[in-house]
C-alpha cells in the first residue's frame, strides 16, 4: 500500500465530503449510546473492544502494518494491534479497528489487515475518517487549537498531535477539513519526515504517545474462547484460529528499544 502523499490529498478529501454526514452520525451513535461511561476516548475504545470482542497486542518489526481482525465463528472478532508502532499509530488503528466492527464492513475476509498509507478500497476511507472524527472531535479540536498563543504554526500542529494523540499526517488533514490551517501549511508540512522525538523534547513535552510501547498482552484469550458456551466443535474451531493468529508472528521479549 502506497504511503499517502500530499499529492493524493485532493482525493482523499472529495471521498470524505461524500462520507461526511454518515460518518459523523456513527461517530455520534458510538459517543452516545456505544461508548463505556467515564473513559477518555482512546482507553474507552479498548475497554469496549476487550469487553465485546478479543483484543490482541503483541510487537510485529513491520512500520506499514498496524494490525489485523480475525473473524471467528462467532459474533466476536479478534482485533490485533502491532505495539511495534508508535502508540499514535496504535491508537488510530484501535479506532480504525473498532469502525469495522461496529458496522462488520470491509470484514470480508477471515483476516482483515490494516495497513498505513493510501487505500481506494471506500470500506477503508471510511475506517479512516471514522478514526479521525472520533478521536479529533470537531469542538474539541477547534477550541484546542484557538487558544494556542504560539505564532509558529509547526509548533501548535506539534502540540495538537501531543494532545489528541494521534499521528502527524492524520492531524494535519484534520486541521486542514476543520480550515484551521491553509492548503500552503498543509503543503509545506505533509511530505516532511519531522522528527516528533526532537520536537517534543523541544517543547518539553512527554514524548511516551509517539515512542513504541512493545506492550505483549494475550491476556487468557484461551479461557475467552473456552468461556462462550459453545459445543465442543466451535472450540476447535476457535483453538485453531488462535492458533493461526499466533503463527502471525513472533515475539522476543529481550528485544531493545532501537
Amino acid at each position: 500500500m502506497p504511503e499517502l502523499k500530499f499529492q493524493n490529498l485532493s482525493l482523499l478529501f472529495q471521498e470524505n465530503e461524500k462520507i461526511k454526514q454518515e460518518i459523523n452520525e456513527q461517530v455520534s451513535n458510538y459517543r452516545t449510546y456505544i461508548h463505556p461511561r467515564s473513559w477518555e476516548i482512546i482507553d474507552g475504545i479498548r475497554v469496549y473492544i476487550e469487553n465485546e470482542h478479543f483484543l490482541i497486542e503483541a510487537p510485529i518489526n513491520d512500520d506499514s502494518f498496524g494490525g489485523f481482525i480475525r473473524s471467528t465463528n462467532t459474533k466476536k472478532f479478534i482485533c490485533y494491534i502491532n505495539t511495534e508502532q508508535p502508540r499514535i499509530y496504535q491508537n488510530f488503528t484501535l479506532a480504525h479497528e473498532l469502525y469495522h466492527v461496529l458496522t462488520l464492513q470491509g470484514i470480508k475476509e477471515s483476516i482483515h489487515m490494516v495497513k498505513a498509507g493510501l487505500d481506494d478500497d471506500l470500506d477503508e476511507r471510511k475506517a479512516d475518517y471514522f478514526a479521525s472524527v472520533l478521536l479529533m472531535e470537531e469542538h474539541t479540536v477547534l477550541n484546542f487549537y484557538q487558544q494556542l498563543k504560539d505564532k509558529d504554526e509547526l509548533t501548535k500542529i506539534i502540540k495538537s498531535v501531543f494532545r489528541f494523540k494521534v499521528p502527524f499526517k492524520a492531524v494535519l488533514i484534520r486541521l486542514y477539513e476543520l480550515k484551521l490551517i491553509g492548503i500552503d501549511t498543509l503543503e509545506e508540512f505533509f511530505d516532511q519526515k519531522i522528527n516528533l522525538k526532537e520536537k517534543f523534547k523541544a517543547l518539553g513535552l512527554d514524548p511516551s504517545s509517539i515512542e513504541k510501547s512493545k506492550v505483549v498482552i494475550f491476556k487468557d484469550l484461551d479461557s475467552l474462547m473456552e468461556n462462550t458456551s459453545l459445543p465442543d466443535s466451535a472450540h476447535e474451531v476457535n483453538k485453531t484460529v488462535l492458533d493461526e493468529v499466533n503463527a502471525y508472528f513472533s515475539i522476543d521479549d529481550t528485544k531493545g528499544d532501537e
